[in-house]
């Protein structure tokens, strides 16, 4: 059997038995895999890599799905806010006033923080 095939094998019981992708590290150190063998598997589409709360290493074809993304953190809602925009739409200038306020607020205790 090829090294692909069995590293195939490894990943998929491992992914039944933990709910969850396969370490790489778990590959080479436990399943005793080198580390050409799984690459010649991700080359191969025999397994498919995945990131983030979905990471670790699954039978091809068999990587869940990335989870909705949440814009959690100021940053990350006013760049939302942004491709807005540059999408060709427009922003309520309600919200757009709120993620200002925000920021200005986050500034002022930052300054307040280092006085």
């Amino acid at each position: 059997m090829s090294k692909a095939l069995e590293i195939s094998k490894f990943v998929r019981n491992y992914v039944r038995e933990n709910g969850r992708g396969c370490p790489k590290g778990v590959l080479q150190h436990v399943g005793g895999f080198k580390a050409k063998d799984i690459a010649l598997a991700l080359d191969t589409n025999m397994i498919e890599s995945g990131r983030g709360s979905e990471g670790g290493l699954f039978p091809f074809g068999e990587k869940p799905a990335p989870k909705d993304r949440v814009a959690v953190t100021l940053k990350s809602r006013m760049v939302d806010a942004l491709r807005i925009v540059a999408d060709g739409g427009t922003l309520d200038a309600d919200f757009a006033r709120a993620l200002v306020n925000e920021y200005e607020s986050e500034l002022e205790k930052r300054r307040d923080a280092q006085a």
